[in-house]
């Protein structure tokens, strides 16, 4: 799916940044300092024109996993084309799905430099991209082109202001018991399957991957955390103990930055809520696990961010007579 947001790529978190270069390798002053500033990784060689290289940010850069160097105009003619960026659109959306990217920050390639009008680039955006899984955030820092393509959007169903993103939901859980592993799978299956981009380590983890910043990254990046707490995930995370440890000491600078009107962390507790419940969530209101297997529709409200309160009514015309008969005395 293809939203437009007004700013730059580097205005908030994804799997994926994707930065604007010519077929030389060459980037403009503005994208090199943010490099710079951003301890990105940089390609050594050029790149062909219509292609795009995708490099590991290997921890380097905390908002995304990946950056991928489009090269989106031509050196030799200091110019781009429609077709160029058809092409690297085509690449990011195989290399999304090959990587688990589920959120992706791009420019209006070719806009610049290239001389491409930013609506024709959009629209080679809304053909290659629109109806994929991954959520792909187009970005211009000019308002007009922003106001432009936000009225496009708005009378398309699809782009309403109103449009409901796929929640980016981490869940974290002990793997010492295999019973909690096998919950905690089904039920990842279960979110994915009504529209929330459920993250765990047996979908996303793969060999040669940092743990500790997997866990950071995606703890970071998620819009909800759901800890499924046992006894051994209150263990951990009490005792500083392993990777709950770590997710502990993350999530608590994290909620404490967050403040008292914090939702993003929900407990789901397997078994006893006391027992079971590390001591810096014990104040939080949680899920049980016997509520959460009778219907899923609980916690989907609390994801989703649905208020659940009644439409409250009108006042009884017996309240408003005792009302005005009170106030004439």
């Amino acid at each position: 799916m293809l939203k437009v947001k007004r700013g730059s790529v580097f205005d908030e978190k994804c799997d994926l940044i994707v930065l604007p270069c010519s077929s030389s390798g060459s980037v403009t002053s503005w994208v090199k300092s943010e490099i710079e500033q951003n301890n990105l990784p940089f390609p050594s060689a050029s790149i062909p024109f219509g292609q795009i290289r995708f490099l590991s940010t290997e921890a380097r850069y905390t908002k995304a996993d990946f950056v991928g160097y489009a090269a989106s105009v031509d050196a030799k003619t200091t110019s781009s084309k429609l077709s160029a960026i058809e092409q690297i659109s085509s690449s990011l959306i195989t290399y999304c799905k090959q990587n688990d990217c589920s959120i992706v920050n791009i420019p209006l390639l070719g806009t610049g430099a290239g001389g491409l009008d930013a609506v024709e680039v959009f629209e080679v955006y809304e053909r290659v991209v629109d109806r994929e899984s991954c959520t792909v955030n187009a970005y211009t820092p000019d308002k007009k082109n922003y106001q432009l393509l936000l009225g496009r959007g708005s009378t398309d169903d699809s782009r309403a202001d109103d449009f409901i993103e796929h929640p980016r939901v981490f869940i974290s859980y002990s793997w010492k018991d295999d019973s909690v592993k096998n919950w905690v799978f089904e039920l990842a299956k279960t979110l994915c399957a009504n529209g929330v981009d459920a993250r765990i380590d047996r979908f996303h983890l793969r060999p040669g991957m940092d743990l500790p910043q997997w866990m950071t990254n995606e703890l970071i990046k998620a819009s909800k955390v759901l800890l499924v707490c046992d006894s051994h995930y209150a263990e951990k995370a009490d005792m500083r103990k392993a990777g709950v440890g770590w997710e502990t000491m993350i999530i608590q600078g994290d909620m404490m930055l967050q403040g008292d009107m914090n939702t993003k962390y929900i407990v789901i507790a397997y078994g006893d809520f006391e027992k079971n419940t590390p001591i810096y969530m014990k104040s939080k209101l949680g899920i049980s696990k016997a509520e959460v297997d009778k219907d899923i529709k609980t916690l989907l409200q609390y994801i989703f961010e649905i208020d659940t309160a009644p439409e409250i009514g009108k006042i009884p015309e017996w309240v408003k007579q005792k009302k005005i008969g009170a106030k004439s005395l």
